[in-house]
């Protein structure tokens, strides 16, 4: 009987990939009017105590309802919007403040398309490597890609909603000068 040989870096080189969205009650027009602007502002809405540094965003992320104290401080980088008629993409990463040999690198685009006439949908599609070799590959598949999916909708949720919240504002703001005018 002839053993095959077990390559050792197989589990080391392997990506996990997350995908989630949300519908927000925002025509496609208005997001990228938003995105336009500056995604960083509407990127910090997402995290939480959230400041931004040169191009750098930090701030700490976590899946719902757990204590913040166990919150991970991220620096999250967002690239220029691509922006096309029907859809808008912006790359973005995020990696941990410090301690990052134990967390992943977090890379991934918000994709950003129109959902009927009056709603948007946001969809995160990213991807990680799971630190620490065959244990943290083990260790992901049993506990931690859970927290990563959480974490991945927690950030989502806020998003959407400092989406929704920029464009009231914005909206609340045109009509009133319209009022003075």
């Amino acid at each position: 009987m002839v053993e095959a040989s077990r390559d050792p870096t197989a589990d080391t080189n392997r990506v996990v990939f997350l995908q989630d969205f949300q519908i927000v009650d925002v025509p496609y027009g208005d997001v990228v009017d938003v995105l336009r602007r500056d995604p960083r502002p509407l990127f910090a809405t997402a995290l939480e105590d959230a400041r931004i540094e040169g191009e750098h965003l930090r701030g700490r992320v976590c899946p719902a309802n757990w204590p913040v104290v166990l919150a991970k401080t991220v620096e999250l980088r967002a690239e220029s919007p691509r922006i096309l008629p029907d859809v808008a993409v912006v790359p973005f990463t995020w990696r941990a403040a410090t301690g990052s040999s134990l967390f992943p690198t977090f890379d991934a685009d918000l994709e950003i398309t129109a959902f009927g006439t009056w709603q948007t949908r946001l969809t995160v599609l990213g991807r990680y490597q799971p630190p620490g070799g065959s244990l943290g590959w083990h260790l992901d598949r049993l506990v931690l890609r859970n927290v990563a999916e959480s974490t991945v909708r927690t950030f989502l949720g806020a998003l959407c909603r400092g989406i929704e919240k920029t464009v009231r504002q914005a909206h609340t703001t045109s009509h009133e000068a319209h009022r003075e005018v």
